[in-house]
């Protein structure tokens, strides 16, 4: 929307239209689908300042430009429990086929032990996913019209929050960033989650994220340069999490 405003106020400046026109149609109250910028584009191709082609132009440009920074807004709209639980697994078993989802019939002999403590299994490696979505927490307003685009996040150093999570049950971490317009990765192993000395406290059980204690449990607010250590690309994930796996090596208690 930014873009075609600045392309309408650049059109509206160097065109012959009526000043007092084009202020009055600024002023009028307006409803989807008739917005002002809808509205000054009519006026403009009745005037002849701009061909319907390039009227059409403008909409495809502005629609193609939406689409791509706006990809990903519906994920804002899910229901945390959704969000948090379910999506961010069956996303990455989408991309790897090669991640069984663990269950206790699933692992029944691969990892007889098994209570619910990770989410994904590969190779003998334990992995955890969790996602965290960007956006303002100062504004007002629902998930959705608070999403970040990716430069967004990055210009107010959003610190991504992941929660209830257990080193000691787990080899390998995936977390997933996401914003309105991007998908970010990081893969980081249960050594290197513990190294960073960011994981704090969970508020729900007072012995949670104290070290010593057999199986805790812990938080983590971190900025993007932060976890830039930790980075990957989508395609790299299943290296990257083979690569950071300590196969066969299980220290859940």
């Amino acid at each position: 929307m930014k873009e075609l405003r600045k392309k309408l106020d650049y059109l509206l400046k160097n065109s012959s239209g009526d000043d007092e026109v084009i202020e009055a149609i600024k002023q009028e109250p307006t409803i989807a689908p008739f917005s002002t910028e809808a509205h000054l584009l009519a006026y403009l191709l009745s005037i002849g300042e701009i061909t319907y082609e390039e009227y059409i132009g403008l909409n495809h440009e502005f629609y193609e430009r939406y689409q791509q920074e706006n990809q990903y807004l519906e994920l804002f709209e899910m229901a945390p429990r959704t969000f948090g639980q379910t999506w961010g697994e069956q996303h990455i078993r989408k991309l790897f086929p090669q991640f069984l989802k663990a269950s206790k019939r699933n692992l029944s002999v691969l990892y007889p032990g098994f209570d619910g403590e990770f989410g994904l299994w590969v190779n003998g490696i334990r992995v955890e996913v969790k996602a965290c979505r960007a956006n303002s927490e100062a504004a007002k307003g629902s998930l959705a019209s608070r999403a970040y685009t990716h430069v967004e996040a990055q210009k107010v150093n959003f610190k991504y929050h992941y929660q209830q999570l257990k080193p000691s049950c787990c080899d390998v971490f995936i977390w997933i960033g996401v914003c309105r317009d991007a998908l970010l990765y990081w893969v980081l192993s249960s050594e290197e989650l513990q190294a960073a000395g960011k994981l704090g406290t969970q508020h729900r059980n007072e012995n949670t994220g104290v070290v010593g204690i057999p199986v805790f449990e812990g938080q983590v607010f971190m900025t993007e340069d932060e976890l830039k250590p930790f980075s990957v690309e989508e395609k790299d994930i299943l290296t990257k999490v083979l690569e950071k796996g300590d196969a066969g090596f299980f220290r859940c208690q």
